[in-house]
Formats: structure tokens, sequence, C-alpha cells
């Protein structure tokens, strides 16, 4: 059974610092606007800000041959971005993309590692969410290489109503092309996957809206690979 490890949102971390450090990072706050389908930032670029958004939904990815990209995660509103790569390296892995329109709060990172340094429950919360990434990776590692096709879609179609969307039904902000950029499979493979779930009534599919009809069954069939 796969373990939802949680990241500690930046509005929740803001609330333990004392009044003066928050103050002192409010000072470095700037944001911007993104539309859906607009590149926030490029793999290998120099890491200087902290960042998260405030609304909307994007998507961290790994450009890969072919055109082809592999989907590290979905990212939501209040989980920290561009902290790992400030460690090592000081460059971004993945690049980031909009799924849908959303707005980006920026600090600046080094004042956040410094105030992080000299406040306990800030640091511990940032090392806290650095180990829960490292989990999401081992997880995602896991399931690209040992789970089957049905394996892989049920598993992202669990995420996607257990993290994403948090509803049944829900309305995909993502495409199908973005489903299987997730699995790591050819987009139509994804969509035969997804016809045959529904035609064995696990979900149901109507344009871009998905039901789960059979929770335990599509829970079995991701934990089964």
């Amino acid at each position: 059974m796969n373990v939802v490890h949680k990241l500690t949102p930046f509005n929740e971390i803001i609330d333990l610092m004392i009044d003066k450090d928050r103050e002192l990072l409010e000072k470095t706050k700037y944001e911007v606007n993104y539309k859906a389908g607009e590149v926030i930032f490029k793999r290998g670029i120099q890491t200087t800000q902290l960042m998260f958004l405030t609304n909307g939904l994007a998507k961290s990815y790994i450009e890969g041959y072919n055109n082809r990209n592999l989907i590290i995660r979905l990212i939501k509103p209040y989980e920290i971005i561009g902290v790992l790569a400030s460690f090592v390296g000081k460059q971004e892995q993945y690049s980031l993309m909009a799924v849908e329109d959303c707005n980006c709060c920026f600090y600046d990172l080094e004042l956040y590692k410094e105030i992080a340094r000299r406040n306990s429950k800030v640091y511990d919360k940032l090392t806290e969410n650095i180990c829960v990434h490292a989990l999401q990776y081992y997880s995602k590692f896991i399931s690209l290489t040992q789970k089957q096709v049905n394996g892989r879609i049920a598993e992202v179609l669990l995420y996607l109503h257990n993290e994403i969307y948090q509803k049944n039904p829900f309305t995909l902000t993502i495409s199908r092309y973005d489903i299987a950029d997730m699995t790591g499979m050819a987009k139509d493979t994804t969509i035969r996957v997804l016809k045959n779930f529904d035609t064995e009534k696990i979900i149901k599919l109507k344009n871009k809206e998905i039901t789960i009809l059979h929770l335990e069954k599509l829970a079995q069939i991701s934990n089964n690979g």
C-alpha cells in the first residue's frame, strides 16, 4: 500500500517565524502571474529564489529524448519550490510549467535558509520537506521500474483523486499527454488503459471528467502493480 507523505506548506512554515524574521522575508517578496502552458523556469537555471504558487497548478518535469517528458509531480498552492537545488549544485534539476493559470510568489532563498538556521522549528520543517521529496522520488522510481501499465495508470488516478483534485468526480486540468508523461508510457497506451478501466466500470470517462466508480478495485490494481 502506498503511504502518502505530506509536504508542509509555506503558509504554515512562515507562522513558525518570529515577527522580525517574517517581516525581513516579506520585504524580499514579489509576485508573477503565469498563464496555463507558460514555462515558469527551465532545468539548469540558477536557484536564487524560494517560490510557491498561491493558486492554480503546475507540473515539474524532466525533458527527455524525442520530445518526451517525465512529469515528476504536480505542484499545488503553497508547496515550496526551489529549496532542494540550493543545497547541491545551485541549479534546478527539473523544469516547471503552469498547468492552470497561476500566481507565483518569490522570496530570497538565502535569507530563508539563514532564518531556518537560527529557528529550529523552521529548520525541522525544511529538513522534513526535503525528506518527503526524497520519499516521493523513491516511490516514483519504484512505480516506473516495477509496475505494469495498469498499475501505473491506477496509481496516477488515485494520486489525482486523493491529492490533487480531492473530489469525485473530478475534471482534468491536465491532458492525456500529461498522464502519459506521469507514467512514462506512450499516449496511445495511456488512452487504451483508461478506456479499458471505463469498460470494466472501474472509472467513468466523460470528456475531461473522471468518476472513480470502484475505488477499492483501483487501489488493488495500483498496489499489485
